[in-house]
């Protein structure tokens, strides 16, 4: 039968006991501790308890997936791409796409499906509205809405508008005379 052998070190030593654990605590970094285990037929590790370093390499990977970013002419060339995560695809003429009518779009691929995923086109970034695209628009026409908006504060009878007006007292006046508000009982 093997003795079972633990050691509680700050360094995993150059050359490992077989049948051992290992208990490190690194001395740059006293809060972790990492622990590794040894086979009975050889000195080097079986297993390990993740460390700091494990940890930032994963971490760097995901970075890295995450922001891939392949740019290609056209959906043939993103079709030959063979992405091993998930992965942006910027492609410069995505016109055989059926939902791209020109310009280009971008794609984001995922492992999980193997398929690729619209996120964005380039065509929408120059938008052109037209009235009878809008929903939810007035009923009157552009054309009567711009004639309401011209005509807002125009009158045929402006001039003599114009002339309408009040003195001091209050009271109406057109074109700078008093103008009479009540009827006269004057014979005429």
């Amino acid at each position: 039968m093997a003795t079972f052998n633990v050691h509680k070190v700050t360094a995993l030593p150059g050359t490992l006991a077989p049948n051992s654990v290992y208990f490190v605590a690194p001395a740059a970094h006293p809060d972790l501790l990492e622990i590794y285990v040894t086979k009975t037929d050889a000195a080097t590790p079986h297993r390990h308890v993740l460390n700091r370093d494990d940890v930032q390499t994963m971490i760097n990977n995901s970075i890295g997936a995450a922001n891939a970013l392949e740019i290609v002419a056209d959906i043939a060339a993103r079709d030959a791409l063979s992405p091993s995560g998930a992965t942006y695809v910027y492609v410069t003429d995505a016109s055989a796409d059926a939902t791209v009518a020109s310009g280009g779009a971008t794609y984001l691929y995922d492992p999980n499906t193997t398929n690729y995923i619209k996120t964005s086109e380039a065509e929408s970034l120059d938008v052109t509205l037209t009235w009878a695209s809008i929903t939810g628009k007035p009923t009157s026409s552009a054309a009567a809405i711009d004639a309401a908006v011209t005509n807002s504060h125009t009158h045929a009878n402006k001039t003599q508008l114009d002339l309408i007006g009040q003195n001091g007292a209050g009271e109406m006046t057109y074109n700078g005379i008093q103008v009479k508000t009540e009827w006269s009982t004057a014979a005429w």
